[in-house]
């Protein structure tokens, strides 16, 4: 079997002595689109890359990811390319998620994206890995089209919200919320143990498990019982339930995440048929009692309940389409040199 030949300018990431030339590199690259979660990336990979001591691979309590394996493009001692590859470990086995892919503008347009997507699949490959995952930002078309080139195909798309503290008025009220008249006949209460199946059905429905391997999320955290208190109790972390009832039928649950220091992360799983009304009356009770003081993020598939949250004062971060290469085949390639090959 012929193995793939790549340049000498690509090679494996040495994440002890690669990380402050990748934070550069993902700043110069992404400075237009880099949200708060981007910056405290960047923070974290220089605060690494100038300590060893502090260096450690995985996951850390706070959630950060630092790169294990990747590749970079080096020229003359510089840094120009990269690419990282995460692993999480998931029932179903191994899933790869591709990123981090940035090319320092004054060498694009070479096929350094190209190679290292190539190099990265290879890799995926020679450990077993089935299919690779990346995520591209849906305004993105120069990346959109490399990757569908590269048989990556989409499989949804998802939609970060964010409800930041400065989206108050000067006088330090949230807004003023809009209903329709079905939403008024809504009841909002703490979860029931009776709720549960329903919630869990709606809960993957709206977080499947081919999307939700990546999140801080595993569907027994948010079942009642002792070991889900416990694991909040020990983790810092905190899960209040809201079950969202329409003429005594349950149509939705809403579960605020409390992270330490971290505010607050939104979880919607609801009847489909009304989402929207469960979603308004829902953002209309945190209103009313206070609750939308601090930082709520919501991860929520794309085109679904904008008007109601855009409504309460959420804004749209960014919008990713999450694509798939499913790996059938050791590939046979030949010397592989850049060239003009766009992007």
């Amino acid at each position: 079997m012929n193995q793939p030949s790549y340049p000498p300018m690509l090679r494996p990431l040495n994440p002890r002595k690669d990380l402050l030339a990748i934070a550069d590199l993902i700043e110069l690259c992404f400075a237009e689109t880099l949200d708060q979660s981007g910056r405290e990336y960047i923070r974290q990979l220089r605060r690494i890359g100038k300590d060893a001591s502090t260096f450690w691979i995985g996951r850390s309590t706070d959630h950060f990811y630092a790169p294990r394996q990747g590749f970079v493009w080096e020229e003359e001692g510089k840094i120009v390319g990269n690419l990282s590859i995460f692993s999480f470990q998931t029932p179903s086995g191994v899933e790869y998620l591709i990123a981090n892919v940035a090319v320092h503008p004054d060498f694009r347009r070479r096929g350094i994206a190209r190679l290292l997507t190539e190099r990265a699949l290879d890799y995926i490959h020679q450990q077993g890995g089935r299919r690779a995952w990346l995520n591209v930002r849906q305004d993105n078309l120069p990346a959109i089209s490399l990757y569908r080139s590269l048989n990556f195909s989409e499989r949804l798309r998802r939609t970060q919200w964010q409800y930041p503290n400065t989206s108050f008025t000067p006088q330090g009220q949230p807004p003023t919320l809009r209903f329709s008249p079905a939403s008024l006949s809504i009841q909002i209460r703490r979860r029931k143990r009776a709720d549960w199946q329903l919630h869990q059905h709606w809960l993957l429905s709206t977080y499947p498990p081919d999307y939700h391997w990546h999140l801080d999320f595993q569907i027994d955290w948010f079942a009642p019982g002792f070991f889900a208190w416990l694991r909040g109790f020990l983790s810092d972390t905190r899960y209040d339930h809201y079950s969202i009832v329409k003429n005594g039928a349950l149509i939705g649950v809403a579960t605020l995440q409390s992270n330490l220091n971290e505010g607050k992360t939104l979880w919607i799983a609801c009847d489909a048929a009304w989402e929207n009304e469960a979603l308004q009356s829902f953002l209309n009770y945190l209103s009313n009692e206070h609750l939308l003081r601090e930082k709520i993020t919501l991860d929520y598939p794309a085109q679904r309940a904008t008007e109601p949250l855009q409504a309460a004062g959420f804004t749209p971060v960014q919008t990713l389409i999450w694509m798939q290469h499913s790996i059938e085949r050791p590939k046979h390639i030949a010397q592989k040199i850049p060239n003009s090959t766009p992007f």
